[in-house]
Parts: C-alpha cells; sequence; structure tokens
C-alpha cells in the first residue's frame, strides 16, 4: 500500500476540525492511507469514507460513522480496503452488487427462455416441452438453474429406470443435457449435470397396446374436426398402414376403377410392394380428401406441396384429449397412452377376433409374419389378394359398426391375446 503524504490526524485533531457545522459537505484528509477522509455534513453526520479510482473512475467507499468507528479502527479498516484496490479489486463496487438481488435464474424461467430462443422453430418443440413439464419440472421447476446437482439430475431419471422406461430416461437425459449446455455456454451455470451420465440399459420393449371398440370409436369422432388430418387418421384406422405410407400416398398409386392402392417397393418399410384393396368406406374417405392442381400428394404440406404435411404429434394430442373427455363423460376408466403405430396391432388383433387366421392378419397389415421367414421366405409365396380383401372388408364394417352403435359396442374390448372380453 502506498503511504500517504499528509501527516496521519489525532482524535483531538479530528473533533476540532467537527467542533462546527460546515455549510456543505466537507471532506477532511485524515492521512495516513491514501485517500482516507472524514466525511462532515451540515446535519450533523460525521463519518469515515475512502476515496480511490477504479479503472479512472474515482470511487467513494463509506467506512462508517463516527459513533461505531474508533479513528485507529477507520484508519486500519481503510488500509485495508487500499490493499483490495491495490490489488485489482472493486470494494465499493462489490458492495452495491451484494446489494441488488441475485438474478432470477429459475429453472422454469430459464427453460422458457431456451424454447424462445433455441427452439421455436423446431418441430419437436412441443415434445420437449412435454418432457419437461412431465419430468423435469416436478423435480428442478423451482431450483436456481446454478443449484442443480448431478444428484438433481438423478432424481430426476432413476425413477424412470426403476419403472422400466429406460428409453424415456435416455430422452429425459438427452433433453436436460441439451438445455444446460445451452446455459452453459451463455455462462448461467459453471458445469452440466446430465452431461457424462451413462445411458440407460435398452432392453427390447415387445409392446401390447390394443386399443378397444370404446377407444377406437371415440378416436374416429375426435378426427372429425381436423380436416384433412382426421381423414388421415381414419385412412389408418381402415387400412392399417403405416404413418408414413399413408402421408406420403399419391394419387398416382391409386386405381380407384380396380379398388387398389400400390405402395411401391421404395416406400415400403419391408421393400415389398404392398396392394392394399380399397373398401366402400376407404373410397369414401378418399372422395373426402381435397386434390390439388398437378399435386400427386393425397396430404401435401400447406404452403409446400412437393413435400407431405408434418405435425402429426400435435393433431394425435388433440384428438387424444377430445376422445378422454369423451370417455370420461360416460363414466368410462381413463385409458392408457397410445400411439399412433397401434393402430396396426388393433386392426391384426381385430382381425383375429374377427375369425381370420394370424398369417392374414400380418398381410393385410403389410407385416412379414413368421410364416414368411427363414426357409419359408424362400418358397411361400402366395399373395393373399382374396384374403386380403375379406379381411378389410369384415375390418371396415366393423370400424363401422362400432362408430353408428358405440353404445352397445363400447363393452366389448379386444384384449392383447385377440379375445374379447
Amino acid at each position: 500500500m502506498g503511504a500517504s503524504r499528509k501527516k496521519p490526524l489525532t482524535v483531538k485533531e479530528v473533533e476540532k476540525l467537527t467542533a462546527e457545522l460546515p455549510s456543505t459537505i466537507r471532506h477532511h484528509a485524515l492521512g495516513g492511507v491514501p485517500g482516507f477522509v472524514l466525511v462532515h455534513t451540515p446535519h450533523g453526520y460525521t463519518g469515515y469514507a475512502l476515496f480511490y479510482r477504479h479503472r479512472g473512475r474515482l470511487k467513494k467507499l463509506t467506512l462508517g460513522s463516527t459513533q461505531a468507528l474508533k479513528l485507529g479502527e477507520a484508519r486500519s479498516l481503510a488500509g485495508q480496503r487500499r490493499n483490495e484496490v491495490e490489488g485489482g479489486r472493486d470494494p465499493h463496487g462489490e458492495k452495491i452488487a451484494a446489494r441488488r438481488p441475485p438474478p432470477n435464474l429459475e429453472c422454469d424461467r430459464m427453460w422458457e427462455k431456451y424454447m424462445t430462443l433455441a427452439a421455436s422453430q423446431l418441430r419437436s418443440r412441443p415434445e420437449k416441452e412435454r418432457v419437461y413439464k412431465r419430468y423435469l419440472k416436478p423435480v428442478l421447476g423451482r431450483m436456481q438453474v446454478g443449484e442443480v446437482k448431478r444428484s438433481h439430475a438423478l432424481d430426476v431419471l432413476d425413477p424412470l429406470v426403476a419403472d422400466g422406461k429406460p428409453r424415456m430416461a435416455d430422452k429425459v437425459r438427452q433433453e436436460g443435457a441439451a438445455w444446460f449446455q445451452w446455459l452453459l455456454e451463455r455462462e448461467h451455470v459453471e458445469r452440466n449435470p446430465f452431461a457424462g451420465l451413462r445411458k440407460a440399459e435398452m432392453k427390447k420393449i415387445i409392446r401390447t397396446r390394443v386399443l378397444s371398440d370404446e377407444e377406437l370409436k371415440e378416436i374416429w369422432i375426435a378426427s372429425e374436426p381436423e380436416g384433412r388430418w382426421g381423414l388421415w387418421f381414419k385412412l389408418l384406422i381402415l387400412t392399417g398402414t403405416r404413418n408414413m405410407e399413408a402421408r406420403g400416398a399419391r394419387w398416382s398409386e391409386f386405381d380407384l376403377d380396380n379398388r387398389v392402392w400400390t405402395i411401391p417397393v421404395e416406400r415400403s418399410k419391408n421393400k415389398v410392394e404392398q396392394r392394399i384393396y380399397l373398401t366402400d368406406a376407404t373410397l369414401d374417405i378418399l372422395d373426402q380428401v381435397p386434390r390439388f392442381p398437378d399435386v400427386d400428394l393425397l396430404f401435401p404440406a400447406s404452403g409446400n406441396e412437393q413435400n407431405p404435411m408434418s405435425g402429426d404429434q400435435k393433431v394425435k394430442d388433440r384428438i387424444d384429449e377430445r376422445m378422454r373427455a369423451a370417455i370420461r363423460k360416460r363414466g368410462g376408466s381413463e385409458p392408457a397412452n397410445w400411439r399412433i403405430h397401434d393402430f396396426r396391432r388393433t386392426i391384426a388383433t381385430g382381425l383375429q377376433r374377427l375369425g381370420f387366421r394370424p398369417d392374414v392378419a400380418d398381410q393385410t397389415i403389410g407385416h412379414v409374419g413368421s410364416t414368411r421367414t427363414g426357409a419359408a421366405a424362400h418358397y411361400l409365396h402366395h399373395k393373399y389378394e382374396q384374403e386380403k380383401r375379406e379381411a378389410l372388408e369384415a375390418w371396415s364394417g366393423h370400424v363401422l359398426d362400432i362408430v353408428a352403435n358405440g353404445d352397445d359396442k363400447a363393452d366389448e374390448t379386444i384384449t392383447d391375446d385377440g379375445n374379447s372380453e
């Protein structure tokens, strides 16, 4: 610390300086420490302060009143603060910063900011929001992002693993890691608590969800306000085709006179041409699909007619909400979660219930069943055209029957083993 060129004043000398009230605020150099002064105001206040420069700016640090500090104590404190200044610190700035409330970096608020700045244009934003609200928010929502530790991340993930949901646990881990990486890049946090966590072990899970007649009816009805999307849902229910097989369907694939829809090899998941018989119900749906000049796609995206429409998850969520509300209104039990792909399993299982053999059900939905694997794939080449036609006619009739007479059919449920209850 540099020495003051002024001789340190004594207590008596200070008392003499403050014997009379000044007309304006006065600062008397007290010596001993550069910038150490006595502050004297017209209202009679006397106290100690330290003047110093930080980054070229003159600053004043209040040390305390003469009633709280003796002169020797004040001079010692001034010397400590002067040493801090010479070490590059800014005691006055630090004092002001300490008075400010800490920035609001609550997880809920920072997630909203992350969504606005980083994910606003992503198609996956609704799914990200769902993951946060369901899994991250209950544990982290009210915490400051800087308080989140690895133990908190594990509090989110471990219950999912314990509940037999390793895929969801890994999805949540990925979303959490991406979010905290974004926070880390902006210096809101010093570490990413989700980074480096071991990926949950994945065991192949055989999905068995089959929609009941009551659920199928309410999904059919709930799809009607969705326009083209509703027609797409009904096409899936009637034909058992896969999501993109129907969404990417082209008018050039349909022979309406001969009632056949041919999905070419390049659009078929199993790389086998699929021929689907068009029932009266399916033809009625196709008749309602709007056609656009010079556009081959059945369901082109709005504003980009060369690509199929997108956003099926949002539509599914709205239909699911209406379906659940209708079932609750009737006093039914809350349905289990379902996926669009479950239509295929529901149709295959429903055809078994209607008396069709498993191999016919497999072929009807374009599935390579157990009868077409191994050596059988080399020798069994029957196309099942007649059987598939009969199966789709029976299935279409069943669907229209439960939609028209749902109250009688709703009590009959297709179970996972293909039986009815």
